[in-house]
């Protein structure tokens, strides 16, 4: 299980899901609430479930002027997290894509392009996760199992990155292998597909 801290709280990643739980969702309430502006805020709403907030916030910061690229490509991503949340696969791969086509647009060879492109990779594997595991409750078991197989290729390809770089933090490593690991234990989630939100 991976972990980090957003706002000054501790998040962790969980093992089944790939979600995000929160360890002090009051204390994140009320960062978010004494740093509306803040980009990070849109993420901070999601993990809290303030869903049509964060969508609303994560559309502001996409609005802002003078972001370069790369910060563009960043606020792109959380966005597409609170689409993917709200269920709105397609439109969030929709993002995704688009903000992989952002980190090239700067210097896509300069660690900053890398990593944010690492980290479009990672969440776009834990998009497809969910949008596959959406597909086989809804009986398209082989459209279900096209979807994983994009996410997986989509997370091995975010932690060979990660682990390549040299720039990346502990936690985002982590955070790679644990996605790795989730969609490589194939037997085991075909038996979850049906039965976890």
């Amino acid at each position: 299980m991976s972990s980090f801290q957003v706002a000054g709280v501790q998040v962790r990643i969980d093992d089944e899901t790939l979600r995000e739980v929160v360890s002090d969702p009051a204390a994140l309430v009320t960062w978010c609430a004494e740093n509306p502006s803040d980009p990070r805020t849109v993420a901070c709403l999601r993990m809290l479930g303030r869903l049509d907030e964060a969508a609303i916030a994560a559309r502001r910061a996409l609005e802002a002027t003078g972001v370069s690229p790369v910060m563009r490509a960043v606020r792109r991503t959380r966005y597409a997290q609170v689409l993917q949340w709200q269920g709105a696969f397609l439109a969030a791969e929709e993002q995704l894509d688009l903000a992989a086509e952002e980190t090239g647009y700067e210097d896509p060879t300069s660690p900053s392009s890398l990593s944010a492109l690492a980290s479009v990779f990672q969440h776009r594997a834990k998009c497809r996760f969910e949008h596959a595991r959406a597909e086989h409750a809804q009986g398209l078991p082989e459209a279900a199992e096209r979807r994983w197989d994009a996410a997986l290729e989509d997370a091995r390809w975010a932690l060979a990155m990660r682990e390549r770089l040299g720039v990346a933090a502990a936690d985002e490593i982590a955070s790679a292998r644990q996605t790795v690991a989730r969609l490589e234990r194939r037997d085991l989630a075909r038996g979850e597909l049906t039965g976890r939100g």
